[in-house]
């Protein structure tokens, strides 16, 4: 349950609570179940706040620092999160439905679950993060980093991962159609039976013919011609051909 002084302190605004955490370091932060939405939270300190289902829709907590926080069950609903920190933050089943996450920080963020569609994650780190059957239809990752990130079984159809780094990444089982791939990273990335179809495969860096192989359909996706004529001639299942 929510400490109900806390919940008066961060609704003081934001000067307000940064002083007071600072001055109490080692307090245990917990605003759970709160409700602040379209809040003016800029450069707020929650590191390592319980927050689990709470209500940040359409607030501003751009510069936020999150790391460490718990925002299991929260809703952040179209919440701007631009250069947020959320390094090993847990925000698993969490709804982020069209949030603003450019050049925010979620390294080793767990985000299993969470519904991130038509956000806007440009430029973000990713890194070692957790997206397993995580929603990001739709969102835009364009620049972003996801090395060795955990995509399985997400759904990215329609994302834009245009020159992005997903080198190490783990996408099996993933849905990628009429994804946009177009100059990304592709180096070591786990493909096997990822969906796709109608996808934007052109101008892939560090990749493999025998990466491609594994995906479960490259029906009518974009590739380089002769990188199309290669897998055609040598797997032609994965092309939509027999």
């Amino acid at each position: 349950m929510a400490n109900q002084e806390q919940l008066k302190l961060i609704k003081a605004g934001v000067n307000v609570w940064n002083a007071w955490r600072k001055a109490n370091p080692s307090i245990r932060i917990d605003l759970s179940g709160g409700n602040f939405s379209r809040l003016e939270l800029s450069c707020v300190d929650l590191a390592g706040a319980n927050l689990q289902d709470v209500n940040f829709n359409h607030a501003d907590l751009s510069g936020a620092i999150l790391s460490g926080a718990n925002l299991t069950e929260s809703s952040l609903l179209e919440t701007n999160l631009t250069g947020a920190n959320l390094e090993n933050a847990n925000v698993s089943d969490a709804d982020l439905l069209r949030a603003i996450l450019i050049r925010a920080n979620l390294e080793r963020a767990h985000l299993a679950k969470t519904d991130l569609t038509g956000a806007d994650l440009t430029e973000a780190n990713l890194t070692e993060a957790n997206l397993l059957l995580a929603n990001l239809q739709g969102a835009k990752l364009i620049e972003a980093n996801l090395e060795g990130c955990k995509l399985r079984e997400a759904n990215l159809s329609q994302a834009n991962l245009a020159s992005a780094n997903i080198g190490r990444a783990d996408l099996a089982q993933a849905n990628l159609k009429q994804a946009n791939l177009g100059g990304a990273n592709v180096e070591q990335a786990s493909l096997i039976q990822v969906n796709l179809q109608e996808a934007n495969l052109q101008d892939l860096y560090n990749m493999t013919l025998l990466q491609l192989s594994k995906a479960r359909s490259l029906r009518q996706a974009r590739l380089d011609p002769s990188i199309y004529a290669q897998l055609l001639r040598e797997y032609p299942h994965v092309c939509g051909e027999d």
